[in-house]
């Protein structure tokens, strides 16, 4: 087994990264041997999705959290003058 070059980690971080699931599964279907899909590819990839999954899941809840605040002291509300 070879080891893969720091764009080619980079680039499968960022199919899992960008393209989630959808992104890593398009990539284990079009992955052929010697591209480095079996090289460790695919261990970025899903590092990539599940970092995703984690920044989005933060995101929501801290986006929620700041408009249940903004309603609570009623600074959620919208004039229009």
């Amino acid at each position: 087994m070879r080891e893969l070059s720091g764009t080619a980690k980079a680039g499968y971080f960022l199919i899992g990264l960008f393209g989630s699931f959808p992104g890593v599964l398009f990539a284990w279907l079009v992955g052929k041997d010697g591209w480095g899909w079996s090289e460790g590819g695919k261990m970025f990839a899903w590092i990539g999705c599940l970092f995703f999954v984690i920044l989005s899941i933060i995101m929501t809840l801290t986006g929620s959290l700041v408009a249940v605040l903004a309603l609570l002291t009623g600074n959620g509300t919208v004039t229009i003058s």
